[in-house]
């Protein structure tokens, strides 16, 4: 990671750590330097939260990438957090099992970042996110003091839930070294099914009957039509000009389990103007690409913006007039169909931008959701704030930063504080 990429003069030295142990003298030697850290995993979703205000170190987690303890039996695993999900999930495949998390650049990312960024996919809409398959925690503090929460069964006593503090605290109270998850095994069969509708609200009777669908389907995500057109152009996929959003039905499980959704599904989709199941290969690289249609790899790109909305379902089909609307900023979206989450990127000028998030800012706090700026120039994040509305929780996390990093040292105004 360059940090002259956030506007800064020159990169910091980086630690590269290969145990817990040198995570812990390493953050103890810049609390008796005074040295600000930044830590860091795959490095992919920087972009999310504010440049740091000040980084003397980083702090490169990538080299942590062990498999402590795998309990098939128990379905669950413990993990350092430098390995990267698809190493993990590549492990786990040999005896049948998975950690069902897609967030967007997945592959690529490491169990941490996923972590301490609480970006998920959609995959979410069967499995929940990160947050709710943790269950336990090793954490460096900023003085070096390592402590741990939770434990490696699914079940443990009552008690504050340490783990979940971290879950999308962007490695600002403390550094995620290990991870435990409870897992799932993978569905014995899967399929998938495409259907392109002419408008987003007559997609919408079949997104909302596989919420409530007893097969639960694991993920049903809205494409846009411009998103539709960036995968076609990798990926062997069905066109229609004139469908302007289509509905992704992912089904796994027993085979009739699969059929079922199938089925209930391609009735649901009589308005469709295209119905077809894909075939498998095409069905894994599109999951494969559909997280990171809107997502940006850059932390502080100037020409673009990316957003997610949070929403009703219900609500889906009126947020994407909106994100279409301007002529001025090219945008494409995907949305989380059953979970109410809309991702978007606008490319446009700096005031096009600025005027296109305040329009889908203004929309989900009026919908009584919420908006936050996962990427996109310093100053339009700086204009517009990451998050809307402000919540109560953020003066909770300013007082709990302030206990476990009094000094500010762990990744300094990433937050805003």
């Amino acid at each position: 990671m360059d940090l002259t990429a956030w506007g800064g003069p020159l990169a910091p030295p980086v630690l590269r750590p290969t145990t817990v142990e040198e995570v812990a003298a390493g953050l103890r030697e810049a609390a008796r330097a005074g040295w600000t850290v930044v830590p860091r995993g795959s490095g992919l979703h920087q972009g999310y939260g504010y440049a740091p205000s000040r980084a003397d170190r980083i702090l490169d987690l990538t080299a942590l990438r062990r498999v402590l303890r795998h309990r098939p039996a128990n379905l669950t695993v413990r993990v350092e957090a430098g390995i990267q999900l698809g190493e993990l999930n590549a492990l786990l495949a040999e005896h049948g099992q998975w950690l069902p998390l897609d967030p967007p650049l997945g592959a690529q990312a490491t169990i941490g970042g996923i972590l301490a960024t609480g970006l998920s996919g959609p995959l979410r809409a069967r499995y929940g996110s990160a947050r709710d398959l943790l269950i336990g925690v090793r954490v460096v503090l900023a003085d070096g003091t390592v402590i741990q929460g939770g434990g490696e069964v699914v079940k443990n006593v009552a008690g504050y839930d340490l783990p979940k503090l971290f879950h999308g605290s962007l490695g600002t109270l403390g550094v995620i070294v290990e991870a435990a998850f409870k897992l799932w095994p993978r569905p014995r069969a899967e399929a998938t099914w495409a259907f392109g509708f002419a408008e987003p609200g007559a997609a919408m009777p079949l997104v909302l009957a596989m919420l409530r669908h007893p097969g639960f389907p694991l993920a049903v995500e809205l494409v846009g039509a411009a998103g539709w057109a960036a995968l076609r152009g990798t990926l062997d996929l069905p066109e229609d000009p004139r469908a302007r959003v289509w509905v992704l039905v992912r089904a796994g499980g027993w085979p009739a389990q699969v059929d079922r959704i199938g089925r209930d599904a391609e009735a649901l989709a009589a308005p469709a103007r295209v119905r077809v199941r894909l075939p498998e290969a095409n069905a894994q690289a599109l999951w494969a690409a559909v997280p990171d249609l809107a997502a940006l790899a850059d932390p502080s790109p100037r020409d673009r913006l990316w957003v997610r909305l949070g929403l009703l379902p219900a609500q889906i089909p009126e947020a994407i007039p909106l994100i279409e609307w301007d002529e001025a900023v090219a945008a494409r979206w995907h949305a989380h169909g059953t979970v109410g989450l809309v991702y978007a990127q606008g490319v446009g000028d700096p005031e096009a931008l600025t005027q296109w998030g305040e329009r889908l800012q203004g929309f989900a706090v009026a919908q009584g959701g919420h908006f936050t700026i996962l990427g996109g120039p310093e100053p339009l994040k700086r204009r517009l704030g990451l998050w809307a509305p402000q919540r109560p929780e953020r003066a909770v996390m300013q007082r709990l930063k302030a206990q476990l990093d009094p000094e500010g040292r762990l990744n300094p105004g990433r937050l805003g504080w």
